[in-house]
């Protein structure tokens, strides 16, 4: 049994998403068990065949190692309040039986029956309830799946009961534990000398022992009397108004740099993609030619609002943004802040404090926004940070940024997970990212919105998430300006997958090399015999929440012709597919995802050859895949989430769009990027040409005028090449190199690309004409 002096020495989160809570969980019981009668070994869990589960036994085996003292533990976690001192009615909906869930700390009880006064109610079949109590697929599948219907009130509750449950069958816990269970224990521990911690892994705030002692919830108490909240709204604003490129330390500035060079690379990269491609060219014919750039292999521009929805989107495409440990920020703060520059002609300097600004206020109210069924990619949160951050790039006052932030949370949006799985999920932060632009401006306008709306009873935070005192609310403009957090929370994506599977996609291709130094060519599945992958918590959580385990279940959809809602788009989010590819493969990039390699023989042969394995001693991010080739066994363990180089990120995902040349032109800017006076010049480096394999949406480049290999550009799509010297800007230097060479016969044979007055001949009438537009 576990024993709450286990934990006095390891503290509990308290803080932070539902998977990591739990995921911190499985690390404290694994490194118990480590240490206590259990078998370590690399096998997977023994799992209990189909014929011989029963929901009773699978209930009663839950309130087993519940009460072996895991229930102590899941007490002294953030999300504990939804199960603790809690009561559910479980009904098995195709046979009709009943049963109460009891949960205390300790002494949990199951009996048959309902509870009229229960806190909530879970009907599921009796497959989903197997699946779930027997860890077959999350808990999240069924109500993913539209198959279970949680009340609103009671859908924290239930999601977190499932994803316990599910936890609980892949967790030892204790020597009583049911012999008919027959669960494996956790592998590798004591071979890797315990758990792995992580930087940047969550802090553990919260213990255990302090929860035995008072059961009712040491948390709830510390802010008991509690009826005021903190002015958020204004504070931010004042905060976000007064900051100032000189006061922000230079590790922010950098990082808020490779955010831009990660973002920015995303959007080429999501514009190759159907579903990227298919918004874009919609929005380039239902909107208007604008202020703001879209960036892509088709550029065009577009007002500041629409530029932001595009270039948010394409950032979705893949899930190949980043991170700011509980929130996804780059794909909603970046193309905020980069069509908001454009418009108000913010310079460059002001761009990389509109952005830092956004990371570090998402960095804070993501904190008390997260709950169980709103964490990561579903956190209702950027209706918060983009209108400060859209204002602060627009030049807007502290009033005019408290107007934005009323307006733009006038009506919350929150997110429907199972969207993620259509061509549409780049809405997720699309469209908070066009309402708080607009509100941005509409604030500049004179309109002026509800100042306090943030915090609120009956604004934006109560709608989107479960806040259980205003106190929490303090946590959002703690520290600001003093505690930098961006820098320290920042995750940037190697690959394009869900930040829970970087590991394992490392470790694939740590393992591809090792195959091929033996000999076996890991393209050809028939030399595997089979892979393992072991993966931690939260990738197991959500790695199954579309596929239910079953590779037939989410293939049959994806490759349906009359399923266009089912893309590649789920394959991102599963826990097998990134690593067979990355393995066959030896990388993974958009092409893996292209529908050609989704339904290839290959892919689906190695499938069947394959198995997710919960392995909680892990820790939170750590995963391992174990391959089987000639009957010899290749494998590779990797802790935690590997940093990639901004640069090399970049160079990668906009490869196929830019030239190499224009690449390192948009880099460099980017390192320079303090140089800019106006962000519409570092904007226009970021059209592509058409030399990359992309187009610049308005034809061949022009002319060579200068002669030195640099054609002229058309930046505007106008038909008239504005960007004279071909140097990706356009400003006074254009004017003087037309004024140079007008005489020229390059120039005289391309009257129509320079006739800027507009009467067919070009002479220094058009030189006046470009000075004035460009200066």
């Amino acid at each position: 049994m576990l024993d709450s002096s286990d934990f006095d020495r390891r503290t509990m989160l308290q803080g932070t998403g539902a998977l990591a809570t739990l995921s911190i969980l499985g690390r404290g019981v694994s490194e118990v068990a480590a240490t206590q009668e259990y078998q370590i070994g690399d096998g997977p869990a023994t799992e209990v065949p189909e014929g011989a589960r029963t929901v009773a036994a699978g209930l009663e085996a839950f309130v087993t190692k519940w009460n072996a003292g895991v229930g102590v533990v899941i007490a002294a976690t953030r999300f504990g309040r939804f199960l603790v001192n809690r009561t559910f009615n479980c009904t098995v909906s195709d046979t009709g039986e009943n049963y109460v869930l009891s949960l205390p700390p300790e002494g949990a009880a199951v009996e048959t029956g309902r509870d009229p006064s229960a806190n909530a109610h879970l009907v599921l079949d009796t497959a989903d309830w197997e699946a779930v109590l027997y860890g077959d697929y999350t808990g999240l599948a069924p109500v993913v799946g539209g198959e279970a219907f949680p009340a609103h009130d009671e859908a924290n509750k239930e999601v977190l009961l499932l994803l316990v449950m599910y936890v609980f069958a892949n967790l030892p816990a204790g020597a009583s534990n049911d012999p008919e269970l027959l669960i494996g224990t956790i592998a590798g521990a004591v071979q890797r000398g315990g758990v792995p911690e992580c930087e940047g892994a969550p802090p553990a705030l919260e213990n255990a022992e302090e929860v035995r002692n008072n059961p009712e919830g040491r948390l709830e108490q510390r802010f008991a009397g509690t009826n005021d909240a903190p002015d958020v709204t204004r504070r931010l604003a004042e905060w976000v108004s007064g900051l100032e490129y000189d006061d922000i330390p230079e590790g922010e500035i950098e990082t808020a740099k490779a955010q831009l060079k990660s973002i920015v690379g995303t959007l080429y990269t999501g514009s190759t993609t159907d579903p990227g491609a298919t918004f874009a060219g919609a929005m380039g014919e239902l909107g208007n030619a604008g202020e703001s750039t879209v960036v892509g292999a088709d550029s065009y521009d577009a007002s500041a609002a629409d530029a932001a929805l595009v270039n948010s989107f394409l950032g979705q495409c893949l899930e190949w943004d980043d991170f700011t440990y509980l929130a996804h920020s780059g794909a909603s703060i970046v193309p905020a802040a980069l069509a908001a520059a454009e418009a108000g002609g913010a310079s460059g300097e002001e761009l990389l404090a509109a952005i830092v600004a956004g990371n570090e206020i998402i960095a804070r109210v993501s904190d008390f926004l997260t709950d169980v069924v709103r964490a990561g990619q579903a956190l209702a949160v950027h209706q918060t940070e983009l209108p400060f951050v859209a204002g602060k790039a627009l030049g807007l006052g502290a009033a005019e940024l408290q107007d934005a932030a009323g307006i733009a949370a006038t009506q919350p949006q929150t997110t429907s997970i199972p969207a993620w799985t259509a061509p549409a999920k780049g809405m997720v932060t699309g469209q908070p990212a066009h309402t708080s632009v607009r509100a941005a401006q509409l604030a500049g306008a004179g309109l002026v919105g509800r100042r306090d709306l943030l915090e609120n009873p009956l604004g934006y935070f109560y709608a989107v998430a479960d806040i259980r005192t205003p106190a929490e609310l303090e946590t959002a403009v703690s520290g600001l300006g003093e505690n930098w957090r961006f820098a320290e929370q920042y995750f940037n994506k190697r690959y394009p997958t869900n930040g829970f599977h970087l590991t394992s996609v490392t470790a694939a291709l740590n393992v591809r090399e090792k195959l091929v130094e033996a000999g076996v060519d890991p393209s050809d599945p028939s030399r595997i015999d089979s892979v393992t992958i072991r993966v931690p918590l939260v990738t197991a959580a959500t790695g199954t929440m579309f596929s239910r385990g079953n590779s037939d279940y989410i293939y049959e959809k994806i490759l349906d012709d009359d399923r266009p809602d089912w893309t590649y788009i789920a394959l991102l989010y599963d826990s097998t597919y990134p690593v067979l590819a990355s393995l066959l493969d030896g990388e993974l990039t958009a092409a893996q995802y292209r529908e050609d390699r989704i339904g290839s023989d290959a892919i689906r042969t190695l499938y069947g050859k394959s198995e997710a394995v919960p392995d909680l001693s892990n820790g939170i991010f750590g995963a391992k895949v174990v391959v089987e080739a000639d009957g010899r066994e290749f494998s590779s363990f990797v802790s935690c989430i590997e940093s990639v180089d901004a640069d090399e990120k970049f160079r990668t995902t906009a490869d196929g769009v830019l030239s190499s040349s224009e690449i390192e032109t948009v880099l460099g800017a980017i390192d320079d990027l303090e140089s800019f006076e106006d962000v519409n010049e570092f904007a226009a480096l970021l059209e592509p040409s058409g030399s990359g394999g992309g187009s610049d949406g308005c034809g061949t480049p022009g002319p060579d005028v200068t002669g030195d290999g640099a054609p002229a550009r058309d930046p505007d799509c106008d038909g008239l090449y504005e960007d004279v010297n071909g140097d990706g800007r356009t400003g006074v230097v254009d004017a003087q190199a037309l004024f140079a060479h007008r005489e020229e016969s390059v120039v005289r044979s391309n009257p129509g690309a320079f006739d800027f007055s507009g009467d067919s001949r070009v002479d220094v009438v058009d030189v006046q004409a470009l000075f004035t537009e460009v200066s």
